[in-house]
């Protein structure tokens, strides 16, 4: 049989072949590069061969290695499974093996090509992050607009799906999702993952915090769909979720949405908040512990406006509202005396 006859099998099962896809014959590399740059229309099948080959070799990759003895062992476990000994044909036997040894070989080499070929692209991710004491703001791919809170970072994927936008919050954001649809009209769905919580939205504004081992969702405008747990919660303007693990998810009115997206106009608006609650927000904002020193008014509850540009005078600000002394010591803030 001519070279030119080959199929990809007999590549495969040819020894010079083999050599120069080794590279361990520097006769056989001469000589099956010439050739192949002398018969373009077996390179194809010459390219097949030598994938095959590769992955047949289990080499120093872990990942092959894997694959190889997945694929063999199957291949060998259903072979063992139909073998029946006859000493009569031992002989034609043993040659009928030889022949499915190599068969079995070329099953193992397709199968791994086919893998290697149609497995899943890996997904790069972006991530983008806000300082201590800044906001940022995003525009995703698909013209919405996130805000991220100080110390907080958004993940999202370089390529977007056509059937599903996803993000993934670290800390707290606020969203205003562009409403987009199909060659078919139907919505392109958004989803936002915090913590165990999934928002599912399709057009709207709403801000969710994640910060600690809960997740607050608020919706401003449209309507979101929270999944936590097994449990599904439908939110509607001026409502807020409360997520936390081991917990059922409860949903409430507000008529205050403003205290929990107020930082998107860079300040905090408080009415009737414990000092515990605001020193914790002060703190994951400017990166700096805030701690109450005089325990009598940790429960003390606070209403007023912090302005967050200036941490210097919102410090000021904030002893005038307790009407005790706030000093700073390093990357730490200690109230009450």
């Amino acid at each position: 049989m001519s070279y030119q006859e080959y199929t990809t099998a007999d590549f495969v099962n040819d020894e010079g072949f083999t050599n120069y896809v080794k590279a361990s014959d520097p006769e056989a590399v001469l000589f099956w590069e010439k050739w192949i740059q002398d018969n373009p229309s077996c390179q194809e099948k010459a390219n097949e061969a030598k994938e095959i080959i590769g992955l047949l070799s289990l080499g120093k990759d872990p990942l092959k290695k894997e694959l190889y003895e997945s694929f063999k062992n199957r291949i060998d476990h259903t072979i063992s499974n139909q073998r029946t000994d006859y000493p009569a044909i031992a002989e034609k036997r043993f040659s009928f093996f030889k022949i499915a040894a190599v068969f079995t070989g070329l099953a193992i080499g397709a199968g791994l090509l086919f893998y290697m070929k149609n497995k899943p692209a890996e997904v790069t991710l972006l991530t983008f992050s806000s300082p201590y004491g800044q906001t940022k703001t995003l525009l995703l791919p698909d013209s919405s607009t996130v805000i991220l809170n100080a110390n907080s970072s958004v993940k999202y994927p370089e390529k977007w799906d056509k059937q599903n936008r996803e993000v993934w919050l670290t800390g707290e954001a606020h969203f205003k999702i562009k409403h987009i649809e199909t060659e078919n009209q139907s919505p392109v769905a958004f989803t936002v993952h915090a913590n165990l919580t999934d928002v599912n939205v399709l057009g709207t504004v709403f801000n969710v915090d994640s910060r600690t081992d809960r997740t607050l969702v608020a919706l401003v405008s449209g309507k979101v769909a929270l999944q936590f747990q097994h449990q599904s919660l439908t939110l509607f303007p001026g409502e807020y979720a409360v997520c936390k693990k081991g917990e059922t998810a409860y949903r409430k009115k507000t008529d205050h949405l403003e205290q929990l997206t107020s930082w998107v106009e860079g300040r905090y608006i408080f009415k009737d908040a414990a000092l515990s609650e605001i020193c914790d927000k002060l703190s994951a904002y400017y990166g700096r512990a805030y701690l109450i020193k005089n325990k009598s008014i940790t429960a003390k509850e606070i209403s007023g406006t912090l302005e967050l540009k200036n941490e210097a005078v919102l410090i000021q600000t904030l002893a005038a509202l307790l009407n005790t002394t706030v000093k700073e010591n390093g990357k730490k803030v200690y109230i009450g005396s």
